[in-house]
């Protein structure tokens, strides 16, 4: 039987300090928690009767639907019980730092660690904070174009003390305006169409920056960001089609007709499927299915894998958006419908297992803390 994993927190001014949206003493009892710590101290830098500890981890486990964890205020680190993990003052931790210390709590993180985060200025901070948080399966045009400007646009919003969910509900509105634009026809507005469709492609990583960063995740907003992305997709769709049949004539109207089909059925069979086997709203759960149908033909998994994220969102938005530019929106609709016909062969294989996967095992890490 393992050791119980203790952790101690000091109250000091630098953790008391409100930055990416919680303070640092909140992040330490957030992520503690999450290295599964049974007991978190906080060591008061004051009288603890005098002592505003502040609470604001409470929001982030009933966002996340977590108990509350076991968190006792101590007036000195001599109160500690032996072998109690000891956070650093003067910096962030991040999950690798509790990881760390939950394989090794007398190990001393001190300030200049990678696994801690504290950079010279608060925005410098926030946006370290930002980049830890990037998706190891994060396609190529999001982890070198997307991102950082998302970042800086996350950081800007959580200064201002702006949520995840206005922007979600900002990134919609700027997508039915896109759909609008796109159905206009002619040049001049698919190009301008396909430009707000890379805008709304980055603007809908703000609130999940955000909400990574704040511990502010909750099952609610997972679905509400799932939505959007799909609401965004068949409005660039519905839009591109009515705009290209306009431009170019009828002949376009069956592949949009096809292309709008095939989407709204591989739409509605991952969220029927997400709905029985995870019942999280993240259509990630394909690329992880994947992975386990080719567990042990490694040739043929990394392929795929590799051929997979030609189709992830920030690839194809970026095409779109190139092609729209050049005058060639009316190459979209065949390569879409061959895209959606490829993407609507994986749902049906990897069916099965999404259903099944009731524990979540192929949801993102971060979403299988809601």
């Amino acid at each position: 039987m393992s050791n119980p994993f203790f952790v101690a927190i000091p109250a000091s001014s630098f953790l008391r300090r409100r930055i990416g949206g919680i303070t640092g003493i909140a992040r330490g009892v957030i992520l503690a928690d999450v290295a599964g710590a049974q007991a978190i101290f906080i060591i008061a830098d004051q009288p603890v009767d005098e002592e505003p500890i502040d609470e604001d981890w409470r929001k982030s486990f009933a966002l996340r639907a977590r108990a509350l964890p076991n968190v006792t205020v101590l007036p000195s680190a001599a109160d500690l019980p032996a072998g109690t993990a000891l956070l650093p003052g003067d910096a962030l931790p991040t999950k690798a730092a509790l990881e760390a210390l939950a394989a090794e709590p007398a190990l001393v993180l001190a300030r200049g660690d990678p696994r801690l985060v504290r950079e010279d200025t608060e925005r410098a901070t926030v946006m370290a904070l930002l980049r830890a948080t990037l998706k190891p399966t994060e396609g190529p045009v999001g982890r070198w174009i997307n991102r950082p400007i998302s970042f800086r646009m996350s950081a800007l919003a959580m200064k201002l003390g702006i949520g995840p969910d206005p922007i979600t509900w900002f990134t919609l509105l700027l997508a039915a305006v896109m759909a609008v634009v796109l159905a206009q026809g002619s040049y001049g507005w698919l190009a301008l169409g396909g430009v707000l469709f890379q805008v709304v492609s980055i603007t809908d990583c703000v609130d999940g920056d955000i909400a990574r960063v704040s511990w502010s995740m909750s099952r609610r907003g997972a679905l509400l960001d799932t939505a959007c992305d799909m609401v965004a997709n068949l409005g660039f769709v519905i839009g591109l089609m009515i705009g290209v049949v306009g431009t170019y004539g009828f002949g376009y109207a069956w592949i949009g007709l096809a292309c709008v089909a095939l989407l709204v059925c591989g739409i509605g069979a991952m969220s029927v499927l997400v709905r029985m086997g995870p019942k999280r709203g993240s259509f990630d759960v394909l690329r992880a299915a994947l992975t386990n149908r080719l567990e042990g033909r490694p040739t043929l998994q990394k392929v795929t894998l590799t051929l997979e994220r030609l189709f992830k969102r920030d690839v194809y938005v970026l095409l779109a958006c190139c092609l729209c530019l050049s005058g060639l929106a009316w190459l979209i609709p065949g390569m879409l419908l061959g895209g959606l016909c490829i993407w609507l062969g994986a749902v049906a294989w990897c069916a099965p297992l999404i259903a099944a996967d009731g524990e979540g095992l192929l949801l993102p890490p971060h979403m299988r803390q809601l």
